[in-house]
């Protein structure tokens, strides 16, 4: 059993009284106290860096193409652009590869998008990489696409799907941002 040293001292001119033992009864405060306190600091920090999170804002976008097993010829153009929530185009990449030939298994990037308007992490929740093809002729395009959003506070979001297939019937493909 330990024994419990009741005192008074002087602290920097200041008077404290207080009983130590090592233990939460002994400070007065039972541990179910202790710990719904810690509960609710934790939540509170939790809810402030979601709020920061939140407020973070864009400050890049990278994509990058691999072609799987058929490949954008050599006079098909690609525009890539990135939208947030409400569909607004937020940045775009400026290349459109209209002399490039992008081969089976090839891997091509990572491209950066230029942003054109500001954007915030809640904003891209709900937003899309959007790739549309211009071909001249018949041109089926198979690939996997793989890009991130960096944000101010060092968090990503991603915009990643396999078997896309954009062609002279279905030009546009539209990717989540998760």
């Amino acid at each position: 059993m330990r024994k419990k040293a009741a005192g008074t001292a002087v602290l920097l001119g200041l008077m404290v009284t207080g009983i130590g033992a090592g233990t939460a009864e002994a400070a007065g405060t039972p541990p179910t106290v202790k710990t719904a306190q810690a509960q609710a600091q934790a939540q509170a920090q939790a809810q402030a860096q979601a709020r920061t999170r939140a407020e973070a804002t864009l400050t890049a976008v990278e994509v990058t193409f691999y072609t799987t097993y058929d490949n954008k010829d050599h006079d098909t153009k690609v525009f890539t652009s990135v939208t947030d929530h409400t569909n607004k185009t937020i940045g775009t990449l400026g290349e459109h590869f209209g002399d490039d030939e992008f081969e089976d298994g090839d891997a091509d990037g990572p491209y950066a998008l230029s942003l054109t308007e500001p954007a915030t992490w809640s904003s891209m929740r709900d937003g899309r990489l959007r790739i549309r093809i211009e071909p001249r002729g018949h041109d089926t395009w198979k690939l996997n696409v793989r890009s991130t959003l960096f944000f101010s506070d060092g968090t990503r979001r991603h915009a990643d799907q396999d078997n896309l297939a954009p062609s002279q019937r279905n030009r546009q493909v539209d990717v989540p941002i998760a």
